[in-house]
């Protein structure tokens, strides 16, 4: 899951006898960012509506553009999952572009606070946890339903409190999806006596 504490890598390097190679200055030109391989590593912002990203190498927010997505995959993102629905306007050719791109399309269907669900987070997971699939971009329409998911996901997933299942959710804009959350949470404590609910009202 995408919140795990980064782990503590240790290096040796013998240099003693190596060339010395130029040091690079604030004037050095990078031609492309490096496309970060590891869940602990930010990826690069590209700002579709919305966005945010996470330590835990995810862009979330809103729907991207044709543009956005082409930013995207220069930016060294892998794979784009859209949480929206299926017959919802405005994503047009979204599978095509990106695949066309050579990144992976996931299609999870979140309709509406009705979509917020123990399937959907758990599919969410499998998503993200394949091998390769980050950096990674979710989206919805609007960012709101993404952030709401991985609220969801990391407490039905990662089985975090439902205060810190809440306050990711929050971490990445969730507005007008937070009472749809509480409800779900509270439903799902309600038939799990083992979760930690006691801040579910």
């Amino acid at each position: 899951m995408r919140y795990r504490a980064p782990s503590v890598v240790c290096l040796l390097a013998v240099v003693a006898l190596l060339p010395v190679g130029p040091v690079a200055t604030a004037d050095t030109k990078v031609n492309q960012p490096a496309a970060p391989n590891q869940i602990d590593q930010t990826p690069p912002l590209v700002p579709i509506p919305d966005a945010h990203v996470t330590k835990t190498g995810l862009l979330v927010g809103g729907q991207p553009t044709a543009k956005h997505l082409e930013a995207i995959h220069r930016a060294g993102y892998r794979t784009v999952v859209s949480l929206r629905a299926e017959d919802e306007p405005g994503d047009e050719g979204e599978r095509a572009t990106v695949e066309r791109l050579g990144m992976t399309f996931v299609s999870i269907p979140v309709p509406g606070p009705a979509g917020l669900t123990e399937d959907n987070a758990r599919a969410l997971a499998k998503a993200l946890d394949k091998i390769d699939a980050l950096p990674a971009v979710v989206h919805c329409g609007t960012g709101q339903r993404a952030s709401a998911m991985l609220g969801l996901e990391a407490f039905v997933v990662d089985r975090v409190s439902a205060a810190a299942a809440i306050e990711i959710a929050k971490s990445l804009g969730m507005k007008r999806y937070e009472a749809a959350l509480r409800k779900r949470l509270a439903e799902i404590c309600k038939a799990d006596k083992s979760r930690k609910c006691e801040d579910v009202p």
